[in-house]
């Protein structure tokens, strides 16, 4: 329910200019300002951007204090994360030791520890370790002083002068608490979740909104509705106050409510706000944004009847782009050529290129910078509303190329950045022409928010969780985890899985983990991100008789991305261990500052990317047979070794050449101990739902079986050259499809032979379908793969 234009519950209260004539300015403020500090007392838990060190130690220090009096149990503070710029980190101590915890920002002013519950406001995530520890080590019980958290990431706040005198419509008052030095926090939220940007546009009091944005009001904070001013003045029908904020405030007019992914024009539309529509399409609004439902604000019109608004779209003519073809389009480069002329320019963030897409014809592809990395976005097309369009991913329909580059030249829009440069047909550097001034609006995200091929997904099955085109060689990630699943309405499956312990199995005595000694490491760029840290090519100097540098990927840790570094270590050491040709071999370990793993590193990348890009060199006989047999092989290994993988993907099996790729990716992995075949997934993370079998999404179940029935979606990739399991399905609704009995169509160039053992795979009871084994027979036996294991054959020779 949105939250009504008021905050008073008491209409005897009096008002700002009443109160005015009992006191003067002054003392009134000096009250107000007392009063909020003594309620925030109990939210002084903050202490902004230090190091865990300096944690440990302030809690130390507490600690000492008590000393003699009893066990200190739930001290705990909140600090900057030191991974990402958007989340947090909760310090704690419980029975002599202490704990830290990332607070993660599942969207925008929603957070989660682990596999807790998605809470909206820091300080009411806090409140709720408070009343109970629901999953820590004890209740947070006291705290070392430090200040209120920040007012962007907090649900509420206390209603001060400023929103009074706001809310009455008193903009005199307003405009002299805002000259004043005793002036409030401009960006603090009253008692319903607003600032007072958000009441003085929803109000229409533009002088107080340019005030305000004179002042350096935030404009990306969100109330409690998830709306930011812009919404707000949309909500109200002030169409002043939507100029104001775009041409002064410089407000991104595609900034969404992280709620249902309503921009402002989705707000103005359902409410048949005809002036409201005209102000921002005339300041260079897109016209054709999706929200969270892809419904466009014509849609929502059409949804509520809007006649009036529907014609305003009907007749829109959209401005003439001012950038060309010529300044970012190669109709002849394909992706590594495109890498290749982008760090020719030095791959400064931002620069770009647009290249025809080797998927499907009439498709491109944006090649695009961000802090020293290329990644790239298919850009697809469609028609809709009789109009042709180009959209990337979720986001809005656009009606040129020449307009989705002028779209995200303004906004980053959900890419890592905006475009800032291109390199035209000449190879020059061409800078994007700005529009008019107050186009140059803030973007509403941050630099490590959004990492481009990690992006930050909410752990829900409404959503696929999956990157389907990794940007580099090497991206895997061993700190990823897998999200509490959603009980469902039915038992879980019995069979051959049998409940084993979370921890990695024991080494033998005898083996020891390599470690690696930091100075025999070169780092060189980084080819990959995660939520663990990011992956380096790099050089790795042996002594094997002789120097030699071999080529090797380098796997960084954040500090706090490894809660248990000798369970880690145990686990490393069982990957170390792990030989086999079909999968990738662990090097060793560093154990810094900071935590390393080094692996051997295959330059062609992945499978998925490779099918994407060179379709025409890949063959169904022998190549995808082939490489269907080596993954099987490879999976019969760590089935044999009782290794669970959780990750078995196109996207995870990398290329050594035509004749050999390896597994990849064990950041899923675990060992499941001996005399089992199962694992129970305990913390929480991104879970790639396409890929998962019902028991795995269900109940967190991992077993042999289920990477069998990922291994039925890996060959779907495989034979379909690439194509997205279950298309533009939202994780919610493949759990349902699968749930009816249906399965994966067969892939146009699937044989019949392959088809089955797909649908082998895909049995609704783990103890029904095949065993690496019993898989790895099959192609070891069927007359259908004799070129493939003539090919294993001679390699092995």
């Amino acid at each position: 329910m949105e939250v009504e234009d008021t905050v008073y519950a008491n209409e005897n209260l009096m008002t700002v200019s009443q109160l005015l004539e009992t006191a003067n300015l002054d003392t009134l403020l000096t009250n107000d300002k007392s009063k909020i500090q003594s309620k925030d007392e109990m939210l002084c838990w903050y202490h902004g951007k230090i190091s865990r060190e300096a944690a440990e130690r302030l809690l130390e220090e507490a600690v000492l204090k008590y000393q003699g009096r009893s066990e200190v149990s739930g001290l705990f503070l909140v600090r900057d994360s030191t991974v990402s710029s958007t989340d947090f980190s909760l310090s704690m101590t419980s029975a002599s030791q202490t704990f830290h915890y990332q607070i993660q920002e599942k969207k925008e002013g929603y957070f989660h520890i682990d596999d807790g519950p998605i809470i909206h406001g820091l300080e009411c995530l806090i409140s709720h370790y408070a009343d109970a520890a629901n999953g820590l080590p004890t209740n947070l019980e006291s705290f070392c002083r430090g200040q209120p958290p920040p007012d962007a990431v907090r649900k509420l706040g206390h209603t001060n002068l400023l929103h009074r005198a706001i809310d009455e419509g008193n903009t005199d008052v307003a405009c002299k608490i805002l000259s004043h030095h005793l002036c409030p926090s401009i960006n603090a939220k009253n008692a319903a979740g607003s600032t007072a940007l958000h009441l003085s546009a929803y109000h229409g009091l533009d002088d107080v909104v340019d005030m305000l944005l004179r002042k350096g009001a935030d404009i990306t904070i969100k109330d409690i509705n998830g709306h930011v001013a812009l919404h707000r003045a949309c909500v109200g029908h002030r169409a002043s106050t939507v100029r104001l904020l775009i041409k002064s405030g410089h407000c991104d007019p595609h900034m969404r409510c992280p709620q249902n992914g309503w921009v402002a024009l989705h707000e103005a539309a359902m409410r048949g706000n005809v002036e409201c529509v005209k102000a921002l399409l005339e300041l260079n609004a897109t016209p054709y944004p999706r929200n969270d439902d892809r419904e466009t604000p014509v849609d929502v019109a059409k949804k509520y009847g809007r006649l009036d608004v529907i014609k305003v779209f009907e007749n829109y003519r959209p401005p003439e782009a001012k950038t060309s073809r010529k300044d970012w389009f190669h109709p002849e480069l394909d992706r590594l050529g495109a890498v290749e002329l982008l760090e020719l320019h030095g791959l400064q963030s931002g620069l770009f290129l647009i290249r025809p897409s080797k998927r499907q014809e009439g498709w491109h592809a944006l090649s695009l910078c961000f802090q020293r990395k290329a990644f790239h976005y298919e850009i697809k097309n469609t028609h809709y509303n009789d109009l042709f369009v180009h959209f990337i991913d979720d986001g809005p329909y656009l009606l040129s190329l020449e307009a989705l580059v002028q779209h995200y030249s303004t906004t980053s829009d959900g890419l890592p950045c905006t475009l800032r440069f291109s390199i035209n047909t000449s190879h020059h550097l061409v800078e994007m022409p700005n529009l008019d001034d107050y186009c140059n609006v803030v973007s509403p995200s941050s630099d490590e928010k959004y990492r481009p091929n990690l992006p930050p997904r909410p752990p829900s099955i409404n959503d696929d969780h999956s990157p389907r085109s990794p940007a580099t060689p090497h991206t895997t990630g061993p700190g990823a985890a897998a999200a509490k699943p959603v009980p469902p309405n039915h038992p879980p499956p019995g069979g051959r899985t049998a409940r084993a312990q979370d921890a990695p199995a024991a080494p033998a005595p005898e083996q020891e983990l390599y470690k690696i000694n930091t100075k025999h490491i070169k780092k060189g760029i980084e080819i990959g991100q995660g939520e663990y840290g990011s992956v380096l090519k790099g050089h790795l100097t042996e002594y094997k008789g002789k120097k030699q540098k071999i080529d090797v990927a380098i796997k960084v840790f954040h500090d706090e991305s490894v809660e248990n570094q000798k369970n880690f270590l145990a686990e490393a050491l069982v990957m170390q261990h792990l030989e086999h040709p079909c999968i990738v071999r662990l090097l060793g370990v560093c154990q810094g500052p900071p935590l390393m793993l080094v692996e051997e590193f295959l330059p062609k990348g992945s499978m998925l990317e490779f099918l994407l890009d060179y379709p025409e060199q890949v063959q169904v006989k022998p190549d995808l047979y082939l490489w269907a047999a080596q993954i099987a092989s490879g999976m019969m290994y760590l089935e044999q070794k009782q290794l669970v993988h959780r990750d078995l993907a196109a996207r995870n099996i990398l290329i050594q050449s035509k004749k050999q790729v390896k597994i990849s990716d064990f950041g899923l992995s675990r060992a499941t101990g001996a005399g089992t075949d199962y694992y129970k997934a305990s913390h929480g993370g991104r879970w790639p739902i396409k890929w998962y079998a019902p028991e795995s999404v269900n109940y967190g179940h991992f077993s042999h079986a289920s990477d069998v029935w990922s291994f039925g979606v890996t060959l779907w990739e495989m034979f379909s050259f690439g194509e997205s399991p279950y298309g533009d399905k939202k994780g919610v609704e493949v759990v349902d499809f699968i749930e009816r009995g249906k399965r994966l169509p067969q892939p146009e160039k699937c044989p019949d032979t392959v088809y089955k053992q797909m649908l082998r795979c895909w049995q609704a009871k783990p103890e029904h379908r095949p065993t690496f084994r019993e898989l790895n027979q099959h192609f070891e036996e069927d007359p259908l793969y004799a070129d493939a294991r003539a090919i294993m054959r001679g390699r092995e020779s």
